[in-house]
């Protein structure tokens, strides 16, 4: 027990333990290990040149201190080598005296029958520290060591007292939040009662505060805002009103604590956007301020100098690509894909601006760039991205000039395409018409007209351009809606695939009554004359539509044409099966009526004797056949 393995000082306490526990049975082992340790310690003392044996007295008072905790080491022998060791305050000394104290320091403090002892020692020492000039990594020990031993006296740290229905959400919102408990979570959070104040502020100020959720669960948190819009829209609005005021709040601040809860806001706003309870202009505000807020004239500049954002701190582009990797993907077609082509144009422009970036910094550029447009090629030069920009600036910023005829703009091209499930069209954006198209031809042709010759004739040179604002709509949810009824339309196509076809059977138009009336007054009792007909010819009738009429049109085609002939053939076939169906009718009914009347003379059957009717005798005895209407006498 007197040998500790060299570098094993954690199994000091152990072998304390063992020894303490061994004393009571064996007192004798007890007594000669501390006056083995302490026959040590006073041999240490004699040789305090030999700096080599610094680990072997560490190891002796460390031993000596476990000891003592466990009551094995007397009172007498741990205060004689702290008074040793003070009388002789050398760094050596110090150390040992540091040693003791963190070890059973607390201990002799604590205990009833050492605190008098032990608090004379401290203060003895604070005076002996005063006193003499030690060095400054030497003090730092003492006082370290001084206040493990008696740390000054504080208030105990309050808990703050919540209610049971806040320890409530907290814990299913906090700790218990995931896909499995989603729909339990939804369903618990709408039982709540909503009519009163402090369980709206208390929800509220849970879902204004992504920072304290998981990560992981940021979207989950998004999920049940969205799914409490539906019945609560003043509550949502509140949400992200409050978040967007977080976010504005975090760049005037600038604090770098802050930046993990920032960091959470950015995401949230992003999975608002994918779950629709945001849209897209507030995202590019919000990509925006993110970059030019605080920036003179209202976006960044070389050589300008901004206190909120200094040229080597990079969270900005930290937040931007958060916000991006979140819902930049979904930025892909119409108005939206053009405006974050146009950003990440600036936002190029932009890191272009600071020092060079760190490696971590420019990997989640370039991961932010390849998720949301991946062939897009990243420009690092500033002269070439600021030139970049500018012809952006240029195109999407052009006026319309008057000598060409007017366009309609792209942005609104673009919105409409995603709302209609056509082909896109850039350039020419017809209104669908209401009511019929079946006007003239005519109409139509002279409306065309006045459509590419808006101008009088007296007034050539003038061009007079009215606009009127559009209505805004948001393409997101046109897209949407797009999609629905695509999915519907294939799945109605889909359904009718293995229907039979029906037969086209419109009905040909007749000659009207009246018009027949009047050929007939004209021929009087004249036979009428026979139509002169071609002898090698074929008459067919052609139905056409115009609009919502439907008309038709007699042409002759050869007889021996390919249409002539299977028309013919088909005519034929069809005749042939009529007139043998109504043939296999007649000879049906000829042959029922032949056996009714040949049954009544043949032998009938014993064991099939009709019923004998029991009115009497005037009446027939027999029904053979089914009483018909033309064997009654009605006279």
């Amino acid at each position: 027990m007197q040998e500790i393995p060299k570098g094993r000082s954690d199994l000091l306490p152990l072998y304390a333990r063992l020894i303490a526990t061994l004393a009571k049975y064996m007192p004798d082992v007890a007594q000669g290990l501390v006056t083995y340790l302490d026959d040590e310690f006073r041999s240490l003392q004699r040789r305090k040149s030999k700096d080599f044996l610094g680990q072997v007295r560490t190891q002796n008072v460390r031993y000596l201190a476990e000891l003592t905790k466990f009551g094995v080491v007397p009172e007498h022998v741990i205060f004689h080598c702290l008074k040793v060791s003070l009388d002789d305050f050398s760094r050596m000394n110090m150390e040992i005296i540091c040693n003791l104290l963190e070890n059973c320091g607390r201990y002799l403090l604590r205990n009833p029958e050492t605190s008098p002892r032990m608090a004379s020692f401290l203060e003895t020492l604070q005076r002996k520290k005063s006193a003499q000039v030690i060095g400054q990594q030497e003090r730092m020990l003492i006082e370290n060591a001084v206040y493990y031993v008696n740390p000054p006296e504080r208030a105990a740290i309050e808990q703050k007292e919540r209610t049971p229905i806040e320890l409530f959400l907290r814990k299913i919102m906090y700790h218990d939040l995931t896909r499995r408990t989603l729909d339990k979570t939804v369903k618990q959070i709408r039982k709540l009662h909503w009519e009163e104040e402090d369980i709206v502020r208390l929800l509220h100020k849970v879902f204004a505060k992504p920072g304290k959720i998981k990560y992981s669960n940021i979207h989950l948190l998004a999920v049940i805002l969205g799914t409490i819009h539906r019945y609560h829209q003043d509550f949502a609005i509140s949400v992200i009103d409050d978040l967007l005021e977080s976010i504005t709040f975090g760049l005037e601040l600038n604090d770098f604590k802050f930046n993990q809860r920032r960091i959470a806001e950015v995401k949230y706003l992003g999975e608002l956007y994918i779950y629709r309870l945001v849209d897209s202009p507030l995202i590019f505000d919000t990509l925006y301020k993110l970059l030019n807020y605080g920036w003179e004239g209202g976006y960044a500049r070389p050589g300008l100098y901004n206190p909120l954002d200094l040229p080597d701190d990079y969270f900005r582009i930290r937040l931007v690509c958060n916000l991006l990797e979140t819902c930049g993907m979904y930025y892909d077609k119409g108005a939206a894909k053009k405006k974050l082509d146009f950003f990440l144009t600036y936002f190029q422009y932009y890191v272009c601006i600071k020092e060079a970036l760190p490696m971590d910094v420019e990997f989640i550029v370039q991961d932010a760039y390849n998720l949301t447009r991946p062939q897009w090629k990243l420009i690092t030069n500033f002269d070439e991205a600021a030139h970049v920009f500018a012809e952006a600036v240029k195109l999407n910023y052009q006026p319309a000039s008057t000598d060409k005829p007017v366009e309609v703009d792209e942005d609104d091209v673009s919105a409409s395409d995603d709302e209609l499930d056509g082909p896109e069209d850039e350039d020419v954006v017809l209104p669908e018409g209401e009511g019929d198209k079946s006007s003239d031809e005519d109409d139509d042709d002279s409306d065309e007209d006045e459509l590419v010759k808006p101008g009088s004739s007296d007034e050539e040179d003038e061009h007079i351009i009215v606009t009127r604002p559009e209505d805004e709509r948001d393409p997101e949810a046109d897209a949407e809606f797009d999609r629905e009824l695509a999915k519907l339309m294939s799945e109605s196509a889909e359904s009718r695939k293995f229907e039979r076809k029906p037969v086209f059977d419109v009905p040909l138009p007749m000659r009207r009554a009246r018009e027949a009336a009047v050929i007939a007054e004209d021929s009087g009792n004249e036979s009428p004359p026979t139509p002169v007909v071609p002898m090698h010819t074929m008459k067919f009738s052609l139905l056409s539509k115009r609009g919502n009429r439907t008309q038709t049109k007699s042409i002759d085609l050869p007889s021996d044409s390919t249409f002539a002939v299977a028309m013919r053939s088909k005519q034929q076939a069809d005749k042939e099966e009529q007139q043998r169906i109504k043939s296999l009718v007649l000879n049906y009914n000829d042959a029922r009526d032949d056996g009714d009347d040949n049954g009544l003379d043949k032998t009938p059957n014993p064991y099939a004797q009709p019923r004998l009717d029991k009115a009497g005798g005037h009446r027939s005895n027999q029904r053979a056949r089914k009483l018909q209407l033309s064997d009654v006498n009605w006279t």
